[in-house]
């Protein structure tokens, strides 16, 4: 029977749970194809659980149980535990599966209403996508289910993107309500799984404050940030998005075109060539790093935004600034935020950190899944 064994002492990691397995630490396997799922042993002979491996990747194996249990049996429970525990948060539009904050690996599912968006990530996930979509049609019972399959991660898996409907009724666009208003989400189009739903807890902290504040939300995608701030009382909202689909849907969003204005532009050149007249600033940028190989480009890329940002903005201002980086962790992240206000010369303070949406559970055997970063800021 093919298994996996690994070198003398490699099993510590399995046994705190941890779910990845590097190439380095594999004493031998028999041949495999990308996604197969295959047994893991101690080098002594000890059964440690159940992987999907990949043959050339660093991240050789993800594991998907710690037993001797029939690993598409631990699937199963693990897929209904994730959506058990959702009912943490009562809404239409949540997280249902958070990949290794869920024990499976390399899968994320984000709802809308009646309809699934599905991303997979990696090889083995991608050999059991047809038995995860019956799963979900027997839990959920679902109007649709969409696949968006486009991440970078799918190319070291040797992956093609992957686009469209698996099941249902197509379902272009669906509306949504979050604190009480109302988005339209493009599922087709829309980036990622069409919606930042990461971003729940933030959006309510900006709205909360926003009264009276004239706000400045770069990167503003669909205009998440921008509508809260309208909704907690702003008495003007700056949207700044370089996308023309994205622009199109945050007119279509937008609730009082009489205090938001949407411009179509790079946020980096707004922001270098406009006076920052904004009692509250976000920067919410996609992923500057997509691979380790891109830190240090990323980095300099996050010290320059926030020195601008930092450096003109007037006096009592408030900044929310985040990272979505997964090669950016949280202590790189503020050590950048620190030296762009040292090369600002300015005093800055840190009022409050990322609030984790409960529907994005983070396993405590996997730090590695924490991949939003946010910190306000109290400028002087």
């Amino acid at each position: 029977m093919s298994r996996v064994t690994l070198k003398p002492g490699k099993e510590k990691s399995l046994l705190n749970r941890h779910p990845w397995i590097f190439s380095g630490a594999i004493a031998s396997r028999h041949d495999h194809a990308a996604g197969d799922i295959l047994p893991v042993y101690s080098f002594e002979g000890k059964l440690l659980g159940s992987g999907y491996f990949h043959p050339e990747n660093s991240i050789a194996g993800r594991m998907l149980n710690f037993s001797s249990e029939n690993p598409l049996e631990s699937v199963r429970k693990n897929l209904k535990a994730a959506l058990d525990l959702r009912h943490l948060v009562p809404t239409q539009a949540r997280r249902l599966v958070n990949a290794e904050g869920d024990h499976l690996p390399g899968l994320i599912i984000d709802q809308y209403g009646e309809t699934l968006v599905m991303q997979i990530h990696t090889a083995g996930m991608e050999k059991l996508k047809n038995f995860l979509v019956d799963e979900l049609v027997s839990l959920l019972h679902p109007k649709a289910i969409y696949q968006k399959c486009t991440a970078a991660a799918r190319r070291q898996e040797g992956l093609e993107d992957a686009k469209g409907l698996l099941y249902g009724i197509e379902t272009p666009e669906v509306t949504i309500h979050e604190h009480g208003i109302s988005y339209i989400v493009s599922i087709i189009d829309g980036q990622k799984t069409g919606f930042f739903l990461d971003q729940r807890e933030m959006r309510k902290k900006i709205l909360e404050l926003s009264h009276n504040k004239k706000v400045l939300n770069c990167f503003a995608y669909t205009g998440g940030f921008s509508l809260a701030a309208l909704k907690g009382g702003a008495t003007a909202v700056h949207s700044v998005e370089i996308s023309e689909e994205a622009c199109k849907l945050a007119h279509r969003n937008n609730f009082d075109p009489t205090r938001h204005q949407i411009f179509q532009a790079d946020a980096f050149d707004f922001l270098r060539t406009k006076p920052l007249d904004y009692e509250i600033v976000i920067l919410d940028p996609p992923a500057f790093a997509k691979k380790r190989a891109d830190v240090v480009m990323a980095s300099k890329g996050y010290r320059e935004i926030n020195r601008v940002a930092i450096q003109k903005m007037p006096p009592q201002s408030l900044l929310l600034t985040c990272s979505c980086s997964s090669y950016i962790d949280a202590t790189l992240f503020q050590q950048l935020i620190f030296q762009a206000s040292a090369d600002a010369g300015r005093s800055v303070r840190i009022l409050g950190r990322h609030i984790q949406a409960p529907d994005h559970p983070v396993s405590i055997y996997h730090p590695e899944g924490v991949y939003l970063k946010s910190l306000l800021l109290y400028i002087s």
